[in-house]
């Protein structure tokens, strides 16, 4: 991929797993916890992919991001390591994109505990508005900016992926980006990989039916429904490689019991423990960003480069769920903050990188990057005070008067 985008779509906090009612239980804040830790996980990728827009606007990363056998050829001991060394996972954007598409799968899916009692009439209509309501917004605000800053005094950048970004304000590329279906332009770039996270949320009980066939079985009629719109998705948009990855995280939130029961297998003393999650960082480090650190390796073919990542997005997912370590990290504050403005800060934060990039110039990228990210940090969470929460509040207002019309008795009869 040549953008690294994610979706960072902040899906409703799935509650922890049933257990004794009791507040004193054991297993509650340890639930609690894991779940947290996705939030933390959200906030944590929403990071690396704010760090790799940022580099893309220099011309020596967005280079490699580019060519990598030609860039590498030119690059100094400190690209090299940056890039061609574990260290990439620092702004490995596309590996983020996996991880964001794994934890829709699982949180979606584990959020369909019983597909035949899921109220789906009321989730389309709520699902859309969630996802919708701040995409039109930040399409507005990248309109305006890319109106006053698209073409600054330093317009002219040696970034190859900046001089991809939008230089003024097109109807095409603000319908791609408002619509999301068939793609997205260059208003908000980012937004191509929301595009499938909206196919995934209309899809959905397809995948619920894969992995759950004979619950979801019970309501045929929305497997009938959604077929159709799968065929689109698939054959005409190209779109089987990136929906497969949304049904890595809808298996594993179909196997967490058994993935659990294994776990506790294998971490039952303290060094297997330290074993099986210093195996799985390590797998990590190496295969998320598998594009760059097995590049030239003639025993791992190009091919597999991306499902070796994907395979690590889901070991991520994993580690989040069950590494002790790992969920301590994720639930610290600040990864939990950017954890919750993790979608508005990913709507919002590339066109503010670009315009300071383009105001301050190649010779000054020193202050557009820090200032960009400071300020793209602080609009994202204005964003999420002023379009997300009430967009979140929306939607919920939705389905909650979906199902109240649905489920209200019909009025007596006066015959």
């Amino acid at each position: 991929m040549s953008t690294a985008t994610a979706t960072i779509e902040r899906s409703e906090r799935v509650a922890p797993d049933p257990g004794p009612s009791a507040a004193g239980s054991a297993d509650a804040p340890a639930s609690t916890d894991r779940l947290a830790a996705l939030d933390g996980l959200r906030g944590l990728a929403c990071l690396v992919v704010l760090v790799h827009h940022a580099l893309l606007t220099t011309p020596i990363f967005s280079a490699a991001s580019a060519d990598p056998v030609a860039a590498r050829d030119a690059a100094n001991p400190l690209e090299l390591v940056l890039t061609w060394s574990p260290l990439h996972i620092v702004w490995e954007g596309a590996g983020a994109v996996w991880v964001f598409f794994v934890l829709s799968g699982y949180v979606l899916v584990r959020q369909v505990r019983e597909p035949a009692s899921f109220d789906w009439v009321a989730y389309y209509p709520q699902r859309l508005a969630r996802l919708y309501v701040p995409v039109f917004a930040a399409v507005a605000l990248a309109a305006v900016l890319i109106t006053i800053f698209g073409n600054a005094d330093h317009g002219t950048m040696a970034s190859a992926w900046m001089q991809r970004r939008a230089d003024d304000v097109t109807v095409k590329g603000v319908l791609y980006d408002g619509t999301l279906l068939d793609g997205a332009g260059f208003t908000v770039s980012p937004l191509w990989s929301l595009q499938w996270e909206v196919w995934f949320s209309l899809l959905l009980p397809l995948f619920v039916f894969a992995v759950h066939p004979h619950q979801a079985a019970r309501r045929p009629i929305w497997l009938a429904l959604t077929a159709p719109l799968a065929a689109v998705a698939i054959f005409m948009l190209g779109g089987a490689p990136y929906l497969m990855v949304f049904l890595v995280g809808a298996v594993l939130a179909a196997a967490k019991d058994p993935i659990a029961a294994v776990v506790d297998r294998l971490t039952r003393t303290r060094w297997s423990a330290v074993l099986l999650w210093s195996a799985c960082a390590l797998w990590v480090l190496v295969m998320l960003p598998a594009r760059w650190t097995l590049a030239g390796i003639p025993a791992v073919p190009s091919s597999m480069h991306v499902p070796l990542s994907i395979s690590a997005a889901a070991v991520v997912l994993v580690m989040a769920l069950h590494c002790r370590v790992a969920t301590r990290v994720l639930t610290t504050r600040v990864l939990l903050w950017f954890g919750a403005v993790s979608f508005s800060l990913y709507l919002v934060h590339e066109p503010i990188l670009v315009a300071l990039a383009k105001i301050f110039g190649d010779g000054r990228l020193w202050i557009a990057l820090p200032l960009g990210l400071a300020i793209a940090v602080a609009v994202g969470a204005g964003f999420w005070m002023a379009v997300e929460r009430p967009a979140t509040a929306l939607s919920r207002w939705i389905g909650r008067t979906v199902k109240g019309r649905r489920s209200a008795p019909e009025p007596a009869s006066t015959r």
